[in-house]
């Protein structure tokens, strides 16, 4: 069942690629660590979507729901904005990566939010860890070839920025860091 939707997922994928091979892209691509972490799912009612999850996927226990909120240290930004955004989260994790659910919560403007409001429910973005954000000129070179950086935000353990592939790419790209501690 787990290979099923890493199959499904790379068929969306596949079919939704621009075929302009004309990109601009770097020869080595934009992510170096090949592999992804997680797909990011937006739901109306998480409760609802984590229970058909679980039982779809035949989850022993059924993952536990926490909020996200925007950290003192390193707080949200959306389209550039201050934005006290809010979102349950959910994880699952399979044999080869993790699902994640997230239900906005409020009426703070976020991508969440925006996403859920004019696509209705579905496959928000794909992530891939990366190191040094920042240092290393992720948000710089994803900004130069087309794929904006339309919210970033932070934990204590990290911070993650959504990049803006829905044209391009069909879907969103997070880019998440986890510091070393």
């Amino acid at each position: 069942m787990k290979k099923i939707i890493a199959a499904m997922l790379l068929t969306f994928l596949l079919t939704h690629c621009v075929q302009d091979t004309d990109t601009g892209y770097p020869e080595r691509g934009m992510i170096p660590d090949k592999r992804m972490l997680h797909i990011g799912i937006v739901v109306k009612n998480i409760e609802i979507s984590l229970d058909h999850w679980t039982k779809f996927l035949g989850l022993e226990k059924r993952p536990e729901v926490r909020m996200a909120e925007g950290h003192e240290a390193n707080p949200t930004h959306y389209r550039g904005n201050p934005s006290n955004a809010k979102a349950k989260l959910a994880f699952m994790q399979l044999e080869n990566m993790e699902v994640e659910l997230i239900e906005p919560v409020g009426e703070e403007a976020s991508h969440w939010k925006e996403f859920l409001d004019t696509k209705g429910e579905g496959v928000h973005h794909i992530a891939f860890r990366v190191k040094g954000m920042e240092e290393n000129h992720y948000i710089e070179n994803y900004n130069k070839n087309g794929l904006p950086m339309v919210q970033h935000g932070g934990w204590d353990g990290g911070e993650y920025g959504y990049m803006d592939g829905l044209s391009s790419l069909g879907v969103m790209v997070e880019l998440l860091e986890m510091y070393d501690n």
